[in-house]
């Protein structure tokens, strides 16, 4: 017996109730509109997203033909059954006339066209992030056919939001405690380290969040991000990067009193360049202070002599990190301190060939807060680097930035209609109406008042509210609705239409476009 494979099904890729859907537009349908948006995040300062992923889903799932006659097979098979009530088959729900006419009349491929924000652009909440319409009117039924697959971008798009937030915490804090050199390898370019394999709900979300990553950081042990990035992205060799590193078995498999023999094992084994190595097993104040700090110390110190460099990076892994890190890097500047500098701020910084990785407990929040604490014991936070794992990858969900597909417009026997939701009992789920353009309010100038939205309230109790000018809270950028926007200033670009790719972003042009001042790739 071999492996089980799973052969992609774009016909079973929907919730079971849009299966219904096509009989439930209005008579005469032709085109229908809809928009991806974030409407907005609870998490203190997270008031813009870092647009990724669109492409991996176009490329993985509605490139070329996609529509085969044993798919269309399969699917008519399978949701008869699930349509029926367990003993009685149901064959009359499923749309497969709708299906054949793609496979006949467009070879399969999906009559759709897609506009989307560049990717690796920093966009303010609630504001239109792509758009999606069907081509041929006999398929106005496909666009939110489509949505449970392609709002799964919501993932990617808030993994690298997380991770350049906790980018801008990291950076924020070299400067003020004095860090000079910005250029990769240094900086913050390996200063959070993705750890989160293990911890996310499959393979493909491992590749797609580790990806995410990447786009703001090179360090990675998420092997399946690096063929994300080469597969969809374009990226030739690796786009993230590791080093050897122990894990509590290779040490504790050598016992207690075995312990400063498995930590040297470390270092004989890999005698130069960087190395790992978790410290509390046992007692990791010992570690610190007898075996780093004794014991081993001068084959760490001697892994940078002459044009060779070596570095140990000691990984404490329990307790309240804020504490923890403190403590663990006193020690080391205690014991190392022939080789401790002072940055231009007057932070103690280790020896090169020696820093500390915290990887427990490592999330959005704590970062800044273990980073206060080693500035206000006169640490840089340059010693210091991260890892993280269900924070980065998992921690989060779609209601982390309340993203929502919704339509926006119909055509209904050749006349277009304005579409939109306003539930009275929930003003934050108000959705915007008719065709879209993102426009950047600057290359506006004449945009009125009097066109700017008002959401519907007691002194305007109009359904759906007036006005088609959604101003981003910044002020920065303007979705323009209901049709009344300039293409020509439009920053969401064509990305898919009719089963080809129309842009295929690079990730050094993504990296760039969400890179921070003092970034990796800013400059």
């Amino acid at each position: 017996m071999s492996c089980v494979s799973w052969d992609d099904n774009i016909i079973l890729m929907s919730d079971s109730y849009k299966l219904s859907h096509y009989k439930q537009y209005p008579p005469g349908t032709e085109y229908v509109y809809s928009y991806f948006e974030s409407r907005g995040c609870d998490n203190e300062g997270w008031d813009s997203v870092c647009w990724f992923g669109l492409q991996y889903y176009i490329k993985r799932y509605l490139l070329g033909q996609v529509v085969t006659r044993e798919k269309i097979e399969e699917a008519a098979s399978i949701y008869a059954e699930h349509f029926g009530d367990g003993v009685n088959n149901n064959p009359g729900l499923f749309n497969k006339e709708g299906w054949e006419y793609i496979l006949q009349k467009h070879g399969g491929k999906l009559p759709i066209h897609i506009k989307a924000v560049p990717e690796g652009m920093v966009i303010p909440n609630k504001t239109v992030l792509f758009t999606m319409v069907n081509t041929d009117p006999k398929c106005y039924w496909l666009t939110n056919f489509l949505e449970t697959l392609l709002v799964q971008v919501w993932y990617p798009m808030t993994v690298c939001t997380n991770s350049r937030y906790q980018k801008i915490s990291i950076a924020k804090y070299m400067a003020e405690t004095g860090n000079e050199d910005w250029k990769i390898p240094s900086g913050v370019a390996f200063k959070l380290h993705d750890f989160g394999f293990r911890g996310v709900s499959s393979v493909e979300s491992a590749a797609i969040g580790g990806c995410a990553h990447l786009v703001n950081f090179m360090g990675s042990d998420t092997i399946a991000a690096l063929l994300c990035a080469q597969r969809y992205y374009g990226v030739k060799g690796a786009a993230g990067f590791s080093i050897p590193a122990s894990e509590h078995s290779t040490i504790t498999s050598w016992g207690i009193d075995g312990e400063v023999d498995a930590m040297r094992n470390m270092l004989e084994q890999y005698p130069s360049g960087l190395v790992a190595c978790v410290s509390d097993s046992f007692d990791l104040f010992r570690a610190c202070k007898d075996y780093w700090g004794g014991a081993l110390k001068d084959l760490i110190k001697g892994r940078c002599e002459g044009d060779k460099f070596g570095r140990l990076v000691v990984r404490p892994d329990s307790g309240d990190p804020p504490e923890i890190c403190a403590a663990v890097i006193k020690i080391l500047l205690e014991q190392f301190s022939d080789g401790v500098t002072t940055t231009k701020t007057g932070h103690k910084l280790l020896p090169p060939y020696l820093r500390v990785i915290q990887g427990d407990g490592v999330d959005w929040q704590s970062i800044p807060v273990i980073l206060e604490k080693l500035k206000s014991e006169g640490i840089a936070a340059e010693n210091i680097a991260f890892g993280s794992g269900g924070a980065l990858l998992q921690k989060l969900n779609r209601d982390t930035f309340k993203c929502a597909f919704k339509c926006a417009e119909v055509v209904v026997k050749g006349q277009g209609r304005d579409v939109f939701k306003d539930p009275v009992t929930d003003n934050g789920k108000v959705s915007k109406m008719g065709r879209m353009t993102l426009q950047k309010v600057s290359d506006c100038p004449d945009l009125k008042e009097e066109d700017r939205y008002k959401a519907r309230s007691e002194q305007n109790p109009t359904p759906g509210g007036t006005g088609f000018l959604h101003y981003s809270k910044d002020g920065t950028y303007v979705t323009v609705a209901s049709g009344k926007g300039d293409p020509a200033k439009d920053i969401m670009v064509d990305v898919y239409k009719n089963g080809v790719l129309l842009k295929d972003w690079t990730f050094d042009e993504i990296r760039k476009r969400a890179d921070i001042p003092n970034g990796p790739w800013s400059s």
